[in-house]
Formats: structure tokens, C-alpha cells, sequence
């Protein structure tokens, strides 16, 4: 069983997305959508991403197109209804190139949305999630989390707080499995929260996200950029995939970067 665990190299998602996100040039129109892109395809690099779908829109270049990087994640806020979108690798951006992804999302005015991308260049796969984020009152001083596991082959997985028993946060996480979003004081007396992804059978550590700043002032010099704010952490990787050992927080408030 470790053996397996060795070769199901993971990510765990614990830093913020907005540090790798690069949003398109284009005018957003009122009454649009929200729509979060994570990248956790084992082998890929990065993705163009093509809202015209499978078409390249005459006379535009990749280049100028918006990229999510692989462990990554990018956010967009200016579409909606039936939307196209196109998802090409890195290296697939001639004009007879087709897309690893060709999706084609009901984004409803207003509505905030997921689209997790995994699995392999050779056996890729999606998971697609409207979202309903908590509200913080500001006199709460909390934040909200949810778990979400995207690791292609993976056995069921428990999310516990270091020190705390096994599954006290998720207990056996399915691949696809997400959790709803739970509070988490972020008062000033808590630095840090620890989180560890174990399997769910033997109980082996897989990974771990640290979520830092909890108590940060808010001052200029000390930003919170957790407190009253909504995340996902991922669990990521494929078995017999190659994963960097690193992480990303999603942070599911765009206006909170690092």
C-alpha cells in the first residue's frame, strides 16, 4: 500500500490563485458569470484557453490568449449562458491543432462556477461545480474551506487538522468527492492551520496544505488575506503520474492576492 503512495505523487492546492492568473483583454459586460479554471492535468504544462471553442478567432494569436499552468488556477468573469470553451495544451496551437477540452458550460448570469481539469493528457477528465459561497460578517472573523479531491486513481483520502484525528475535517474523500464549505475561526489567536491528507485505509500521510497569516492585523505592512474569505484546497496527482511537490491555495475571493 505505501509502495502505491509513492508513485501517487500529490499536490495539495495551498497558495493563491490570482499570483498565476493572467485574465483576457476583454470588456466585461454586465450580468456575466464567474468561472474558476484549475489546471491539476499530470504531464501538461500549461492550457490555452479558448472561449470562441475549437475555432481560433481569425487573426488572434495563443499568444494573446489567457494560459492556466499546470497546479494552477485562472479566473474569468465575463461570460455567460452556453458558453464554448476550448482547452488546448501548451504545444498544440497550430491551426489544425485540437483541443485537449472541448466543453461546453451552462454559466447562468450571476452564478459562480468551477471547472476542475485532471487526470492525463491520455485519459483526461473534468469535474464541473456551481458554487454557493458562505457569507462572513466582518464581526465573525471567520473564513470558509472546502476539500475537493481530483487525484486520478487515487483511494478514498481523510483531510484531519495536524494533531487531530484522522478524517476530522473529510473522511474518505472520494476521487470527484468536494465537501461543502465549513467555517474557520481566523481570530487573533490562531497563527496558522495545518491541514493533512491521509489515506483513508492505512492512514499514511499524502500530503499537507499550511495556511498561513490567519491573524495578520490587516495593516499595510501585515495584510489578512484570509479572514472573511472563502478557499478550496485540492488534492491533486495521478497514480504513476509526475507531480511537483508543491502546493496553491484557490481562493474563491479574487480581490485577495499575494
Amino acid at each position: 500500500m505505501q509502495k502505491k503512495y509513492i508513485n501517487l505523487l500529490v499536490m495539495v492546492i495551498c497558495s493563491l490563485a490570482l499570483a498565476s492568473c493572467k485574465k483576457e483583454l476583454t470588456f466585461k459586460p454586465s450580468g456575466a458569470s464567474s468561472l474558476t479554471i484549475v489546471d491539476g492535468v499530470v504531464g501538461n504544462g500549461f492550457m490555452y484557453t479558448n472561449f470562441n471553442g475549437v475555432n481560433k478567432p481569425k487573426g488572434v494569436s495563443y499568444w494573446f490568449m489567457s494560459v492556466v499552468n499546470y497546479g494552477s488556477s485562472a479566473y474569468f468573469d465575463y461570460y455567460s449562458g452556453q458558453q464554448k470553451l476550448g482547452l488546448f495544451q501548451d504545444f498544440d496551437t497550430t491551426a489544425t491543432s485540437k483541443p485537449l477540452y472541448n466543453l461546453t458550460l451552462n454559466l447562468p448570469v450571476n452564478t459562480i462556477h468551477t471547472l476542475f481539469l485532471m487526470g492525463t493528457p491520455q485519459a483526461p477528465d473534468q469535474l464541473f461545480t456551481t458554487d454557493l459561497l458562505p457569507y462572513h460578517p466582518v464581526s465573525d472573523s471567520t473564513m470558509g474551506i472546502r476539500f475537493v479531491n481530483i487525484a486520478q486513481g487515487s483511494d478514498p483520502v481523510s483531510v484531519n487538522l495536524a494533531g487531530q484525528a484522522n478524517g476530522s475535517e473529510a473522511d474518505g474523500l472520494a476521487y470527484k468527492g468536494i465537501t461543502p464549505f465549513k467555517n474557520y475561526s481566523a481570530r487573533s489567536a490562531i497563527s496558522s492551520y495545518t491541514f493533512e491528507f491521509r489515506d483513508k485505509a492505512t492512514g499514511a500521510l499524502l500530503g499537507s496544505c499550511v495556511i498561513d497569516g490567519v491573524n495578520n492585523d490587516g495593516s499595510q505592512n501585515s495584510p489578512n488575506l484570509v479572514r472573511n474569505r472563502n478557499f478550496t484546497i485540492a488534492f491533486l496527482g495521478a497514480s504513476g503520474g509526475q507531480a511537483p511537490d508543491r502546493g496553491l491555495l484557490i481562493s474563491e475571493d479574487q480581490s485577495a492576492s499575494y
